[in-house]
C-alpha cells in the first residue's frame, strides 16, 4: 500500500513543500511510534505504566523520566534519600558531581542547584555489558537533581531505552528492565524527602 494511498484514506493533506511528511507519517503509524487518529492528525503512542506505584507513567517515545519533587523538600534531603535508596535497592553511588558547586569554586554564581548522581549495580551492570558491551557508553546510569521554573526535579535516562540502539538481547532486556524499576523506585524515594 502507498504512503500516498494511506494519505488519502486517512484524510491527510501534505503540501508540496514537504513531499517526505506523508512517508514520515506512515512509516511512524506503522512502526507504533504514533498513532493516526481517524481524523488524520499524529498523536503520540501511549505511554507505559511505570514499574513503581504512584510515579508517572514511562513515555514510550523519549529515554528521559522525570519525576517532580515534592514541594518543601530540600536538595539535601533528597541527596540522603538517594544514598538510602540506593543501598535498599543494593546499588552503589559511585560518583557525584555538584555542577552548581564547581561552578562556584571557578567563580560563576549559580542559583539553581545542579546534581548527578552515578548509580550502578555491578551485577546486573556486568549482565548486560557481557552481552551488549556497547552498553558501557551509557554507564554508569545517572539520577540528575535540577531545578527548573523554581521546582526541583529528577532525571534519568532510562537503560530500557538505551538498548533500543543495540541488537536485540532477552537477557539485557530483562536486566535493563531491573534497573529501571531500581532507579525510578529511588528517584521516587528521593523525590518524597525519603518518606
Amino acid at each position: 500500500m502507498s504512503a500516498r494511498y494511506m494519505r488519502r484514506s486517512a484524510g491527510l493533506s501534505v503540501g508540496r513543500s514537504h513531499p517526505w511528511l506523508g512517508f514520515f507519517l506512515v512509516a511512524m503509524t506503522l512502526s507504533g511510534c504514533a498513532n493516526l487518529s481517524s481524523a488524520g492528525t499524529v498523536t503520540p503512542a501511549s505511554t507505559v505504566p511505570s514499574p513503581v506505584a504512584g510515579t508517572p507513567p514511562i513515555s514510550r517515545n523519549s529515554p528521559l523520566y522525570i519525576i517532580p519533587v515534592k514541594p518543601g523538600v530540600t536538595p539535601a534531603q533528597i541527596k540522603m534519600a538517594i544514598e538510602t535508596g540506593l543501598d535498599g535497592e543494593n546499588m552503589n553511588l559511585v560518583g557525584t558531581l555538584d555542577v552548581q558547586k564547581g561552578l562556584k569554586a571557578r567563580g560563576i554564581e549559580s542559583k539553581s542547584p545542579y546534581v548527578i548522581y552515578e548509580v550502578c549495580n555491578l551485577v546486573l551492570g556486568a549482565k548486560i555489558l557481557k552481552s551488549t558491551p556497547e552498553f558501557g557508553a551509557f554507564a554508569p546510569c545517572k539520577i540528575i537533581l535540577y531545578e527548573k521554573h523554581g521546582k526541583l526535579n529528577l532525571l534519568t535516562y532510562l537503560p530500557t531505552y538505551a538498548l533500543r540502539y543495540f541488537p536485540k538481547n532477552a537477557e539485557s532486556k530483562k536486566v535493563a528492565a531491573q534497573l529501571d524499576s531500581m532507579i525510578i523506585h529511588v528517584m521516587k524515594q528521593a523525590a518524597d524527602g525519603g518518606l
